[in-house]
């Protein structure tokens, strides 16, 4: 029976090309779409899911309460000692520091006289193991960490210095680190190549015990500097809060209240699974996604899909005028109601399989394009993808139920006597269902194209703005001492005629960076102190970057001059209460602690993003840099034409002083726009599913009006006859589909303006919604749909009408 209804369906399928065609490609076009939302969901949902017991492992996170964004990823240095004395629940702890740049070279082996640069570098403890129990390609975790001689690698890094070594020939190999007197370190251990879906990202791994001494066990609460990591059965979490709460109130408090800070200030704990979508803190070791992303393109992908199945059925139950009299004469020849709607979802069931089949073929062609949209590096292997495999059987099962169940039941529904009699009316509740399907497919699609234009509006406006200084041709070159203090004047006078570079500058921080300095400030006649953004430069730093000085002087280009002198952003001298007459004021940094320094305010600069415009600006004190010796930045601003040349030369400039360290420089614009990945995919994806949904509304638009002017031709006729003319019958045709999309512009308008304010909230700064967008997307989604209507029927508004009437 059911090889007959196959047949029967194959024949029916290849008798109405344009009806296959239609319901193939838009059945094709939403599963494709739905297949790559799911790959790219399942990615975002799979961050630190590959090691083991992954469930258990939390970290730990300090938040200071009076001062909103001040909010870290990491943790003070006495928190892990007292986790490990006080809170008996946890079973390890472990601690990492990202600290410096390091210089790397082989020992030995075909890269022996290769340099590196190395900036994922972690100083770790000994039990790093015990709480991430990583896969190991070749060592043991007990030896791993276990002095000053050893150094962890990845997989990944063993093959950048050793080439085509196995991981177990790599094992006993020597690194040498540091630029100069290199200390030798050997390979214990070999790691895995972590996956991409972490966000924990190293190539080696380092105890140092000295760092530990002077870091790791300093008593102070105030610096949160360590991502602290504990493991833990995860039905123990909120013990552990509880305990955390009790820690910070028995140490953290007092000893913040010793160091003059009345700030609230708390720990929480955040399951490493969840770090990846929902924890957007400063220190973050990499810029991480957005949980209300995944839910909102999952949510994309399901409307994509169900638009596919309207098409479908708007399609079936719009050529259902055609297939009465097939109908009447299967139910005269003794078929059933039941064996009708089988044959019918057979039908549904061929087209889905097809299209489901060109689909998987689709989605991996378009592997490249997908991780080029989404900014990802998906491998989609289909057929090696349990969830792809567990999914495309049940929605083979389900499409075809619901595309094409409620067809079969209505087809199969007509009275045979009233069909052969030709008195069957095939309308009005027909009409109802498929209008209201039509209205849900064109306001879903034009609350993406609503939504996608202001995603976009959001993302210009954030590249466009204003963010205070100019960040165009700055490069960035990450100093981590090897331009020594005593170097830095004669390194900025080689460049004093330069050609390539307009402007160079010092400085121990620079907007855009990962993480900032914090000090305690307040005035000599207050005992309230404010944390603040702080930071260290020399007197070229504001004309490097072109920040705008609105009150007093920039720092004095005599070295030493302006020691213990600091310029502030307006925000800065707002919350100090020196808004109005700041220059020549006295503010303390640090009152009580070993480092108290008495500092005059020589002058004020406008307030610019350091951070991303999601933040509001934060108040910044900037220091005048004199004998600073710690990792540093050197900020270059070229000339506009030949970068090439300009770089080349501040290489040749570097070897002078480092002749073995590779010169490790970013562009700030780049470093700019890492900020804003997840909304880069976000704009990209929204743009594919909108083309996609476009595309399908339109082709069930197509279809039913294609279907429309056939079962009207020869009212077309008999109008034309009577003087009609083309523009009265092609407003005939299109005018109430056009009352359908009015109608879904009344749904899809309120509902997308209302999901993209909250959108929009995230950012500090931002764009609105604007009417003109609105309209830009409504004119768009009508001039589409009367294009479509137009070109369909056209033919039948052309053709002569006595060929339409010489039957009658």
């Amino acid at each position: 029976m059911f090889r007959n209804y196959l047949k029967i369906a194959w024949r029916t399928l290849k008798k109405n090309r344009l009806y296959t065609l239609l319901n193939g490609f838009g059945l094709t076009l939403g599963i494709s779409g739905f297949l790559m939302i799911m790959l790219f969901v399942q990615d975002e949902r799979s961050y630190d899911r590959f090691f083991p017991n992954s469930e258990n492992v939390f970290r730990v996170s300090s938040h200071w309460g009076d001062f909103a964004t001040a909010s870290y990823a990491t943790a003070p240095p006495p928190l892990g000692p007292r986790i490990q004395t006080d809170i008996p629940e946890v079973e390890a702890v472990t601690r990492l520091l990202k600290w410096n740049d390091f210089t790397v070279q082989p020992a030995e082996g075909v890269n022996k006289d290769q340099v590196f640069r190395e900036d994922k570098v972690f100083y770790a403890e000994p039990g790093f193991f015990e709480v991430f129990d990583l896969p190991l390609a070749a060592g043991s975790t007990e030896k791993a960490l276990s002095g000053p001689d050893h150094i962890v690698i990845t997989t990944a890094a063993a093959q950048k210095y050793f080439g085509d070594l196995s991981p177990q020939e790599v094992i006993g190999k020597t690194l040498l680190i540091g630029s100069n007197n290199p200390n030798p370190r050997q390979v214990a251990a070999v790691v895995e190549e972590i996956p991409e879906q972490s966000h924990l990202e190293f190539d080696m791994l380092v105890y140092e015990p000295e760092m530990h001494r002077e870091i790791f066990l300093m008593d102070n609460w105030s610096w949160a500097i360590l991502y602290t990591y504990v493991k833990f059965p995860k039905e123990k979490q909120s013990e552990v809060a509880g305990k955390l709460d009790q820690l910070v109130a028995k140490f953290a408090l007092p000893a913040l209240e010793g160091e003059g800070e009345n700030s609230e200030y708390n720990l929480k704990l955040m399951p490493v699974r969840d770090i990846h979508l929902q924890s957007h803190l400063l220190r973050e070791i990499k810029p991480n996604g957005y949980e209300s992303y995944v839910y909102l393109f999952g949510l994309v992908g399901v409307f994509v899909l169900l638009l596919a199945c309207i098409n479908f059925m708007n399609l079936a139950t719009a050529k259902a005028g055609l297939r009465t009299m097939e109908v009447g004469v299967r139910k005269v020849m003794g078929s059933g109601q039941r064996q009708l709607i089988w044959q019918f979802l057979t039908e549904a069931f061929l087209l889905v399989l097809g299209s489901v089949a060109v689909s998987l073929v689709l989605v991996e062609l378009s592997n490249g394009v997908f991780n080029q949209l989404s900014g990802k590096n998906i491998d989609f292997n289909l057929l090696q993808n349990s969830l792809i495999l567990a999914t495309v059987p049940a929605l083979i099962v389900v499409l075809t139920f619901l595309s094409g169940f409620y067809p079969a039941f209505y087809l199969s529904s007509f009275r045979p006597i009233l069909v052969l009699k030709r008195q069957l009316s095939v309308g009005k509740n027909s009409h109802s269902f498929r209008n209201g399907l039509v209205v849900f497919q064109f306001a879903t699609t034009l609350t993406l194209i609503i939504c996608t234009l202001i995603v976009q509006r959001q993302l210009n406006y954030i590249q466009q703005s204003d963010p205070g200084f100019s960040r165009e041709q700055l490069l960035i070159i990450h100093n981590d001492g090897e331009i020594e203090n005593h170097q830095r004047e004669d390194f900025l006078g080689r460049f004093a005629s330069s050609t390539q570079v307009q402007g160079m500058s010092f400085s121990t921080g620079i907007p855009m960076a990962e993480q900032f300095q914090m000090r305690s400030f307040n005035s000599p006649t207050s005992t309230l102190q404010q944390g603040m953004n702080w930071y260290e430069s020399d007197h070229n730093y504001l004309e490097t970057y072109k920040f705008r000085l609105i009150d007093g002087r920039n720092f004095a280009s005599v070295a030493g001059a302006d020691v213990k002198k600091v310029i502030l952003n307006q925000k800065a001298a707002e919350i100090l209460g020196i808004s109005e007459s700041p220059i020549g004021q006295l503010i303390v940094k640090n009152q009580g602690a070993n480092d108290e320094a008495t500092l005059e305010v020589i002058g004020l600069v406008e307030d610019f993003n350091f951070e991303s415009f999601r933040n509001e600006i934060k108040p910044l004190v900037i220091e005048y840099m004199h004998d600073y010796f710690l990792r540093d930045y050197i900020s270059v601003r070229l000339q506009g034409g030949d970068l090439k040349a300009g770089i080349a030369e501040l290489q040749a400039a570097w070897k002078v002083y480092e002749p073995r360290v590779p010169m490790n420089y970013t562009f700030l614009d780049e470093d700019f726009g890492k900020l804003y990945q997840s909304e880069m995919r976000m704009e990209g994806l929204l743009w594919a599913l909108t083309l996609g949904s476009i595309a399908i509304a339109i082709l069930g638009l197509f279809g039913l009006t294609s279907f429309t002017a056939h079962l009207r031709v020869k009212e077309i006729g008999i109008r034309k006859v009577f003087g009609a003319s083309m523009l009265e019958i092609f407003l005939l045709l299109s005018k109430s589909y056009m009352k359908l999309i009015l109608i879904a512009m009344v749904f899809a308008v309120p509902l997308s303006i209302y999901v993209m304010q909250g959108w929009l909230e995230e950012f500090a700064y931002r764009t609105g919604v604007e009417i003109w967008v609105i309209v830009l997307a409504a004119g768009s989604c009508l001039v589409l749909a009367l294009a479509t209507i137009y070109l369909q029927s056209f033919k039948s508004i052309k053709a002569n009408p006595i060929k339409s009437l010489k039957n009658e």
